[in-house]
């Protein structure tokens, strides 16, 4: 499962492993005794001083936008809790821009200590309507990667809605295995078989619009698309976003997951050439950065990702980069999810969840996967602070 199933923390409508309300009380408040004493700042001051922190967000809107209603609940935050984040993040870390990194991993120039970058994925235009003015108003930057597919479209990608309508139950597991069978043509599958879903988002982006309208047709499913406000980012929006110091970074074309790609190179070049042709007329000198869809990557992937002229690859892989000397020492960086549902469950900021997810979180020397480091050894202080987290 990757980074996109991992966030949604779900894997069908009403399901999912629920904690003791006891237990989950005591972790919430060992956590905020952590914080609140100062004892869990100070940890993250010491063992991070040489890690690069990459915070990742989708989304972010105010209730009464019309967009609020359908907007996926794991990647998107209300404007006042993003607010709130940038306040969090100036106070515990030297907020850095990309090109700050670029510059790192070149060994031009070191970042400074316990450095955090703000990213955002997938090209929402949200992110020029409530993010752009709350990042002005704290003097911070940020990039924003964007599928060159999207940009101009009124709606989101179908897939996205067809996940909004799984998860809010409108759409019945049989009617979901006879929509996989038709569009990605495997057989017959359980129909309450959790991998359905994230099959068809991750592989869907790429049908062609005929194939996709044609398995829908024969299925009553309303996926109840948003077309206004606009939910994407033009290239008018864009050129705005740079002019505002805002970088920007590739998103794959289609957004579909490059290990499920039935093209992935061009899934590499056709977002570099789409948005070099409007950002390097409004002072952004290329795009040169890969955010991998899914969060979805192999070594090979990546190999040709920085021979198509990327210099930098984010992945979906939880874990801070550790610095040498302020050095990134490979291109491959991680990234940790913000999610709203755990920072502001009942719409109220608890800075105590966002540093206990980022603070703690596992480090690794830049560029090795996961799969291939065996786990460090935490200290005490540091399994104490990962069982108040929540998972």
């Amino acid at each position: 499962m990757d980074s996109t199933a991992r966030a949604a923390g779900a894997t069908s409508p009403g399901t999912g492993w629920r904690r003791s309300p006891a237990i989950g009380f005591f972790r919430a408040l060992a956590r905020n005794l952590l914080y609140r004493s100062g004892a869990l700042t100070l940890y993250h001051r010491l063992r991070n001083r040489q890690a690069l922190t990459v915070v990742t967000f989708h989304r972010v809107l105010r209730h009464n936008d019309p967009r609020w209603e359908t907007a996926l609940s794991p990647w998107t935050l209300a404007d006042d809790i993003f607010d709130q984040c940038l306040t969090f993040f100036r106070s515990h870390y030297t907020i850095v821009t990309l090109d700050d990194v670029k510059a790192s991993v070149a060994g031009a120039r070191p970042l400074p200590p316990r450095c955090l970058l703000i990213t955002f994925d997938d090209g929402f235009a949200d992110n020029l309507d409530y993010a752009l003015p709350l990042l002005r108003k704290h003097g911070v930057f940020a990039t924003v990667f964007v599928s060159s597919d999207v940009i101009g479209r009124q709606e989101r990608l179908w897939t996205e809605d067809l996940l909004w309508a799984f998860m809010a139950g409108r759409v019945r597991p049989c009617e979901l295995a006879q929509l996989h069978a038709l569009l990605l043509g495997r057989g017959e599958h359980d129909p309450d078989d959790p991998k359905l879903i994230w099959d068809i988002v991750r592989r869907g982006p790429e049908l062609h619009d005929e194939q996709v309208q044609a398995a829908f047709s024969g299925l009553d499913i309303d996926l109840n698309r948003i077309t206004w406000p606009r939910q994407m980012l033009t290239r008018d929006d864009l050129a705005h976003l740079v002019a505002s110091g805002v970088s920007i970074g590739a998103h794959g074309k289609t957004h579909t997951a490059l290990t499920s790609s039935s093209d992935v190179a061009t899934e590499l070049s056709h977002p570099r050439a789409v948005l070099n042709d409007i950002v390097m007329a409004h002072g952004q000198s290329s795009v040169d950065a890969l955010s991998v869809p899914h969060g979805a990557y192999t070594p090979g992937i990546v190999d040709r990702a920085l021979a198509a002229g990327y210099e930098l690859v984010f992945t979906g892989d939880a874990v801070l980069s550790r610095l040498k000397n302020g050095f990134l020492v490979s291109p491959l960086v991680g990234r940790l999810d913000v999610d709203g549902r755990r920072i502001a469950p009942t719409g109220d900021f608890l800075p105590e969840v966002l540093a206990a997810s980022l603070f703690i979180a596992p480090q690794r020397q830049s560029g090795v996967a996961l799969r291939f480091v065996r786990p460090a050894r935490r200290s005490r202080f540091a399994n104490m602070a990962a069982r108040c987290n929540v998972p």
